[in-house]
């Protein structure tokens, strides 16, 4: 299966052959007397039995003891082995595996790992910095943020970026993680579902675990579309993006700080993929940068000399080779209303100097220099700022709300249709060079 990256995230550790996902695994244990579930298992069934969950394992990665009469369950390097190897016992592991870890791993759980990791069937060949490798073919000169959801915190990561990217410090914010943004969001669909339908999802485990399991489809349905029709048990209730945004806020606080904190006037804060998940997860900072969702396994397959080790030892790399200075053209978004530059469809951005249009017909959503023979919409450049027209008849949403009259695009707007997936994004390029 040649090369590959396993990036440790108890979001999800996931599997890359090459460039390609190819399994996520979330770090979540239900432990029972006989048997121990883990992953996607265990997510399934976490709510149905709450007192026999463990989703803290690989944040806090030990020899620490746990009360478990399970004799597999002996502390927390026992569930992080288990985890392990159902991963590999469900995906075709790759022959030569590169390790992405989190920056502020200690020594000592670095060392755990990498004894269970000797002790599995994964073949590790390289241990890696995850922010730093992730910045490091992307990033102009200068000194950055790469911010990664966890499960239970988020952490912030300092990279500064000249000849090499190198990992400065690595700062974790407590309570603004995943689970806590799950519970937050939780929350708002109960009180809906008891104030418009007398029922509470929470009134049993069997309820409470469907409510988890649906809810990031929701969000993500109120975050293309404004709103969200919740059906749950026969039962639905309606919850605004502004709802869940105002829930998020006080958990983005907290991360918005450590960022002021951590950054320069000049620094792009990189996200993971993860954020945009979030409702205002777009909106972190001034300048922003969403990294694709395969980030780690593009920078790590670019530099695999690099990280690579030819002893048994490995070494966390923490320093890597920077892009080309003159090379380096990433994208901005910002929380601000900054001007758009560029309209971003799929993987295909396009400058707006000319005028371009977009198209809906039978169900084909996209945007084209040429013009249709019946455009939804026009976006024309003018003194600098680009300016959405929509044709007569069409019915497009703009940031989740209908829109007829023409107005200008920011960076961050989201143009799409209801009901339909796709959307194009209005986006700031900005170019360094030497």
């Amino acid at each position: 299966m040649g090369q590959g990256v396993l990036d440790i995230n108890d979001c999800g550790l996931r599997v890359f052959v090459g460039t390609d996902e190819v399994l996520e695994s979330p770090g979540v244990a239900v432990i029972e007397n006989q048997q121990i579930l883990v992953g996607t298992a265990a997510l399934m069934q976490a709510r149905s039995h709450p007192t026999k969950v463990n989703n803290q394992f690989w944040r806090r990665l030990s020899l620490e003891s746990l009360k478990s009469e399970n004799v597999r369950c002996r502390h927390h390097a026992d569930l992080a082995y288990c985890h392990l190897q159902e991963i590999a016992d469900h995906c075709d592991l790759p022959d030569e595996v590169m390790l992405a870890v989190p920056g502020n791993f200690t020594r000592e759980q670095l060392a755990l790992l990498l004894g269970i990791i000797n002790e599995s069937p994964i073949n590790a060949v390289g241990l890696v910095d995850a922010a730093s490798a992730c910045i490091s073919h992307l990033a102009p000169r200068g000194v950055h943020l790469q911010v990664e959801l966890q499960l239970h915190q988020t952490l912030v990561s300092r990279v500064a970026v000249h000849e090499q990217a190198v990992l400065d410090i690595a700062e974790a914010v407590s309570d603004s993680g995943q689970q806590n943004f799950l519970d937050a969001w939780a929350r708002v669909f109960t009180d809906a579902f008891i104030m418009q339908c007398r029922f509470d999802p929470l009134h049993s485990a069997e309820a409470e675990q469907q409510l988890y399991d649906m809810m990031p489809q929701w969000v993500n349905r109120a975050m293309r579309q404004g709103e969200v029709l919740a059906e749950l048990d026969d039962r639905t209730a309606k919850v605004s993006l502004r709802q869940l945004q105002d829930a998020s806020t006080p958990i983005l606080s907290r991360v918005r700080a450590m960022i002021e904190n951590l950054a320069e006037s000049n620094s792009v804060v990189f996200v993971s993929h993860r954020w945009a998940e979030i409702p205002g997860g777009a909106q972190l900072a001034e300048r922003i940068h969403l990294l694709p969702h395969n980030c780690i396994a593009q920078a790590v397959a670019g530099r695999w000399q690099e990280i690579h080790s030819e002893t048994s030892a490995l070494r966390m790399i923490t320093a890597l080779s920077a892009a080309p200075a003159n090379e380096v053209a990433v994208q901005i978004n910002s929380a601000t209303e900054a001007a758009a530059t560029h309209l971003l469809f799929g993987h295909r951005a396009l400058a707006a100097q000319q005028p371009l249009f977009v198209f809906w017909q039978q169900d084909k959503f996209s945007i084209t220099p040429t013009p249709p023979d019946h455009p939804a919409a026009t976006v024309t450049s003018h003194a600098g700022k680009l300016a959405l027209r929509v044709d007569a008849g069409t019915r497009l949403m703009l940031n989740g709300e209908e829109i007829a009259t023409p107005v200008n695009l920011s960076a961050g707007d989201k143009i799409g249709v209801a009901d339909y997936d796709d959307v194009i994004t209005a986006i700031s390029v900005e170019h360094y060079g030497a």
